[in-house]
């Protein structure tokens, strides 16, 4: 996944990428307000970790989340 990119997030963001590789079905079948909900942060703060890791919205962040899933699931 995205585990390989060095990265220096600000706390709130690295709290969401935490939660995201920890527990990737979280953020490939819950909403932003979920996954915030999870991490003590704001909804945005969820959105602006998708685009900080280059997607193009936070849609696009949770597909490539569900399409992960889907790999590791059928190998």
């Amino acid at each position: 996944m995205f585990a390989s990119r060095a990265l220096k997030l600000p706390k709130q963001l690295e709290q969401v990428a935490r939660l995201a590789l920890e527990r990737p079905e979280v953020v490939a079948f819950g909403s932003a307000r979920l996954i915030a909900v999870a991490c003590s942060v704001s909804p945005t703060t969820v959105t602006r970790l998708a685009t900080a890791l280059g997607f193009d919205s936070f849609r696009d962040f949770k597909l490539f989340f569900q399409q992960h899933l889907r790999r590791t699931a059928n190998s």
